[in-house]
């Protein structure tokens, strides 16, 4: 991070009694630049590191404000808005406050306030980038500053815009000398809201540098607009972040993301987290039956049931790699319009919209026992009808899971270039299963967890297995003969779909257990049970493998 050079009194009542000689060469200095030069050439005597600035502003995780929509949250900060951190002490985003500005309120138009340019400044960033292209002439290019230890700091401020892969690589390429030279302070990149434009380069950010996927950075991004995602246009967003490609050059050491890279808040509303139709494709896993998708790049113009070249179309093209490649897949389509004109009108429109796709996939073999139709009208609105920019996004189509097959987890996915993964492969965590405590209690420890070993999972599946019930049964007479054993049933899942899924899900399987032990007559006051959804793998949910090992029941030993 920043180094900062101290400014010592001595030097400058030196330099105010014997700076008296104003004779200058044409190449020669001033004497006020060259005490600046000479204090800013002095060797730094102390870091401000990522771990600094984490305690400093309390980042908790991704989603944590430093400061809130109106600038408050931490004074020294002030003329910044919604600002979060994205990597410890390298990279910031946020917006500009000066609308809700206390004092010499401007349009929110506009870049960062004077105010908020010093500030950083003086916090010992090196750098704030404004993603927006208008009014940037009203502000400075720099900005020199003594620092909140005493030091000098310099901090440019650049114009790059959101929308140009040049730019983007700028701007990464700004965070990553951020990140791995210690001389460079943190980079706050910020739009007017901090929501949108901000959102974009952060996600892009955690995808260079923290090993997010497309779907993991979408979902951070839609979380990030504070609920302010609720139009087709951003749609061209979520797309760059899906086609971003992280650069070689700018890569880093895993030792360093980890020590840099915030975590996702634990807690997050699914409702406000992207899923579209590729999910169905590479993680069926994630989708339930009953799930519907809306198919965002399928648009229809006002009036209109079909469109020209629907096989170039990136999202049919996915839903027929999806029927193609899982057989047992089962969907009806739904078609929707905007509120415009009579129910029974746009009933009839959004049917022959379904049936326009309906219709393509026949075409290109898929059995008609596997796809219906059905025409919906203006029932759901996704957008406001109150503007024609969002009605478009209204009128749409979504493709809604009536059936598909349990995923068979006995063939595993190859990394690139290499030999399929085995289990002997997967270098993780060694589980002890139920049966070391019935062969000798005395030996485990109180508050290991044991796995039930024979039930096995499907995705989705909650009721207990019926292949089970024969260990479930040894365990029913262990406790009854040791009624001192107290445990508690822990449900856990793969991280496929989404995590308050995820925890609902395994609070059921672990209730099913909990439910069979106690109709079988162990008493309640031995017992409980819990759901930890993806909390903790005991194998890596990279392969298929591990997702599979890791939907599993546990008993964790309380007392004996």
């Amino acid at each position: 991070m920043q180094k900062f050079k101290i400014v010592l009194l001595p030097i400058v009542l030196s330099f105010t009694l014997f700076a008296q000689d104003d004779s200058l060469s044409i190449d020669e200095k001033s004497p006020a630049e060259k005490f600046k030069d000479s204090i800013l050439s002095l060797d730094p005597d102390f870091y401000l590191t990522p771990e600094f600035y984490k305690k400093r502003y309390v980042e908790e995780d991704l989603m944590y404000k430093i400061t809130d929509n109106y600038g408050n949250g931490f004074d020294s900060l002030y003329g910044t808005r919604n600002l979060r951190p994205i990597l410890h002490g390298v990279a910031y985003r946020g917006g500009g406050n000066n609308y809700f500005h206390k004092e010499n309120k401007r349009n929110n138009h506009n870049p960062l306030p004077d105010d908020g340019i010093r500030n950083l400044c003086q916090e010992g960033f090196s750098a704030s980038i404004y993603l927006y292209r208008e009014n940037f002439d009203t502000a400075p290019l720099n900005d020199t500053c003594g620092c909140i230890h005493g030091g000098w700091n310099d901090l440019d401020y650049y114009q790059l815009d959101y929308f140009d892969k040049e730019h983007i690589y700028e701007a990464l390429k700004l965070v990553y000398n951020a990140a791995t030279n210690d001389t460079v302070g943190p980079v706050y990149m910020h739009c007017w809201n901090g929501w949108h434009a901000s959102g974009l380069f952060a996600a892009l950010t955690l995808r260079q540098f923290c090993g997010y996927d497309k779907w993991e950075a979408i979902n951070y991004w839609d979380l990030g607009t504070d609920g302010a995602n609720n139009s087709p246009r951003y749609q061209k967003i979520r797309e760059m972040i899906k086609d971003f490609e992280p650069y070689e050059d700018l890569m880093i050491t895993d030792s360093l993301g980890n020590a840099i890279c915030p975590p996702m808040p634990k807690d997050i509303d699914s409702a406000e987290l992207y899923v579209d139709v590729e999910h169905l494709v590479y993680v069926p896993e994630s989708l339930p039956v009953g799930f519907s998708i809306v198919l965002h790049n399928v648009s229809f113009g006002s009036g209109q049931t079909s469109f020209s070249r629907p096989e170039e179309n990136v999202d049919l093209i996915n839903l027929l790699k999806a029927l193609n490649d899982q057989p047992e897949l089962k969907v009806e389509l739904g078609g929707y319009t905007d509120n415009v004109g009579s129910t029974s009108k746009n009933i009839e429109l959004s049917k022959k919209r379904a049936k326009f796709v309906y219709d393509f996939l026949l075409s290109k073999g898929i059995d008609q026992d596997r796809i219906t139709y059905k025409g919906y009208g203006p029932k759901r609105p996704l957008y406001s009808n109150r503007y024609s920019s969002t009605r478009e996004g209204n009128r749409r189509i979504e493709v809604k899971i009536i059936d598909k097959a349990k995923e068979d987890y006995s063939k595993l996915i190859e990394e690139s270039g290499g030999e399929p993964i085995t289990e002997d492969g997967d270098n993780l965590n060694k589980q002890q299963t139920l049966e070391v405590l019935f062969d000798d209690i005395e030996s485990v420890e109180t508050g290991s967890s044991l796995t039930i070993s024979s039930v096995d999972y499907e995705p989705n599946m909650v009721d207990v297995p019926e292949e089970a019930q024969s260990d479930l049964d040894k365990l029913v007479k262990f406790l009854k003969e040791n009624p001192r054993v107290k445990g508690e049933i822990q449900g856990h899942t793969d991280k496929s779909g989404l995590e308050e899924l995820n925890l609902l899900l395994s609070e059921q399987r672990s209730e099913a257990i909990y439910n069979y032990l106690i109709t079988k007559g162990v008493s309640k006051n031995q017992i409980s049970f819990k759901g930890y959804g993806s909390e903790f793998p005991i194998m890596s949910n990279k392969y298929q493998y591990g997702k599979e090992v890791n939907r599993r029941i546990d008993f964790k030993l309380l007392s004996k």
